[in-house]
């Protein structure tokens, strides 16, 4: 068995080592990727253009204005004493909130009565509309809350100097500073290497086909479970490297930490380049043209690894019939376990359905790949 498959090894590394265009494609631009999407795909909205109306012109608005402008959230647009067309600023999106202080604002305050703030925000864009909303409503309470303690010392309340003020403490774990790169790359490494993985491989066998070089194989003693596994291995070898500069990426320039073993994580990363594997050399197995083959991976790698995987949106708010066609998704497990593994640092006991269902993938795609490939010109 050995004698028949190692001669394919080697044919699919000189293969890949002849094509450099395609090698070079194959290493860097999941790296380009990467980098690219991290950059570019983030829930970290900041300086966010605001203008605000004060009609009040007091020390206390001022005072508002600038704990506003002082926050990395907020980028101070315009600032005016008076109404302005407010069309002009939100309808072409010169501002994404406008804040307007009353002329009573600071007298009211100073009377211990309740004054409203309005806020005007761009609801085009309803998922940074929500978010800004989020962001100036907890710095107005921030301040709102500052005010009655200083209103409450200054009439001399004796309760509220010797009862302790309810103070809510919000503590995230895993991510206490909600850094979207700390959940984007994670998540990206298993987009982007299911996507690759499998556009590595689907392109071999059409390839065989389109090039002549098929028929060679077939005369040859060598059996279909050889051949898928000589084509398999030259590109895991490539797929494990691409792996490991990735997490070295993801490490050192998005500073995502690696609390978990790191065998653990580069274990379940070669059983995952297995199955991505498997499912191109079976798209590959059914196609004889590698365009087709190329269209065909892209249509069931690239759409539901970004969609259905819970890399963007999150499963369980998916309709229950989605949610079953996630279960054929193996990003979707692999996406968990690196999160997993990156941000929890939890092992195989947290994991171990995940890991089977991986395992299991792999299995059934390699022996589908077997069962699919035909030694024969028909």
């Amino acid at each position: 068995m050995k004698s028949r498959i190692f001669p394919i090894i080697r044919k699919e590394f000189i293969h890949i080592i002849r094509d450099l265009r395609s090698l070079y494609l194959a290493i860097f631009l999941p790296i380009i990727l990467l980098i690219l999407f991290a950059y570019a795909i983030t829930f970290d909205i900041k300086q966010i253009p605001i203008g605000i109306i004060d009609q009040d012109n007091t020390s206390l608005s001022r005072s508002l204005i600038s704990t506003i402008n002082s926050s990395e959230f907020f980028h101070l647009s315009f600032i005016s004493n008076h109404y302005i067309n407010l069309d002009k600023f939100l309808g072409e999106r010169r501002v994404k909130l406008m804040l307007i202080i009353p002329d009573h604002f600071s007298h009211d305050i100073s009377e211990g009565k309740n004054t409203p703030l309005q806020i005007l925000v761009d609801g085009s864009d309803n998922n940074t509309a929500l978010i800004a909303l989020g962001y100036i409503s907890k710095l107005i309470n921030n301040f709102s809350f500052n005010l009655f303690k200083k209103f409450l010392n200054k009439k001399g309340n004796i309760l509220f100097k010797e009862l302790p003020l309810i103070n809510i403490q919000e503590r995230f774990w895993y991510n206490p500073g909600l850094k979207s790169p700390f959940f984007i790359v994670p998540g990206l490494i298993a987009v982007v290497m299911m996507i690759f993985t499998v556009l590595l491989t689907s392109l071999t066998i059409a390839r065989e086909w389109e090039t002549g070089t098929m028929e060679q194989l077939i005369i040859t003693p060598t059996k279909p479970i050889e051949i898928i596994i000589g084509k398999l291995i030259p590109y895991f070898f490539l797929g494990m490297f691409q792996i490991s500069v990735i997490i070295l990426i993801g490490f050192l320039l998005f500073k995502v930490p690696l609390k978990g073993n790191i065998i653990f994580l580069f274990i379940i990363s070669g059983i995952f380049l297995i199955t991505g594997l498997g499912i191109g050399l079976f798209i590959s197995t059914v196609t004889k043209s590698q365009q087709l083959a190329f269209m065909f991976s892209v249509i069931f790698t690239l759409l539901p690894a970004f969609l259905l995987s819970g890399f963007i949106f999150p499963i369980s708010s998916m309709p229950k019939i989605i949610q079953f066609i996630t279960y054929l998704i193996p990003a979707r497990y692999f996406l968990t376990i690196l999160r997993g593994i990156f941000l929890k640092g939890i092992g195989f006991s947290f994991l171990w359905r995940e890991v089977l269902a991986l395992i299991l993938f792999g299995v059934i795609i390699i022996f589908a790949c077997a069962k699919r490939l035909r030694l024969s010109l028909e």
